[in-house]
């Protein structure tokens, strides 16, 4: 009996012809496996360099309840500036002064403007409510600041919290000098990743705020000494 007449044969030949099931299964496993494999590609991109200490990514992740103020104006400007809004006072950038507060102690408060030019330079600011710290806690601070080419301290009347740590584009404040965010800070953003201008001075003017305008005369590139603490 030919094939054609068989009907085994037949039947046989049809089950050969049937076509295999779509895999669904694989498919949707390598599509799950895809988009894990980019959401940890993404997630490594956006935390790049978090295991260095060094980094912006490793201050951002371990220094609790940092603020951070992105894509700030780097222009210099004549005369006074307005930071008035909640999360420009103090300042951590924007337009300033063409001339850099010298980073040292201040026992009155300092220009706004001469500050933040001192933050472009890689200084970080502390600021303190002389109505709110002890002498104590002062003399603390002063401890931490006094001596670092690139550290200044300043009262600053009216500040919320009992102090505040400015550098360029980040602030951290806080109610106690012990407050371990305080060394974190000046540890890691002194002359730290976020200096928009590395390996510059930071020194200028150390006049006090209202004594001088906040840019100098033409030709002059200091102004004058104001008393220090």
């Amino acid at each position: 009996m030919s094939k054609r007449n068989d009907p085994v044969a037949r039947a046989r030949g049809k089950a050969a012809a049937t076509k295999k099931p779509f895999p669904l299964g694989f498919v949707i496993g390598s599509v799950v496996l895809a988009v894990a494999l980019i959401g940890i590609l993404v997630y490594a991109v956006q935390n790049q360099g978090e295991g260095d200490r060094t980094s912006e990514a490793f201050l951002r992740n371990n220094i609790d309840k940092l603020e951070q103020q992105k894509d700030q104006a780097r222009d210099h400007v004549e005369g006074s500036v307005q930071y008035d809004k909640a999360d420009q006072v103090p300042p951590t950038g924007g337009k300033h002064s063409g001339v850099a507060q010298a980073c040292q102690v201040y026992s009155a408060p300092v220009n706004n403007e001469n500050a933040v030019h001192s933050l472009e330079h890689g200084a970080v600011w502390v600021t303190y409510n002389p109505d709110k710290i002890s002498d104590k806690e002062l003399e603390a601070l002063t401890e931490k600041v006094e001596g670092d080419s690139h550290r200044m301290l300043s009262p600053y009347p009216g500040l919320k919290t009992k102090l505040s740590l400015q550098a360029w584009g980040y602030r951290v404040m806080a109610d106690s000098v012990d407050d371990d965010r305080v060394d974190e800070f000046l540890r890691g953003f002194t002359n730290g990743p976020q200096t928009p201008e590395p390996g510059a001075a930071c020194d200028g003017t150390t006049a006090t705020r209202g004594s001088t305008p906040v840019t100098p005369a033409p030709g002059q590139s200091t102004m004058p000494s104001a008393t220090q603490k």
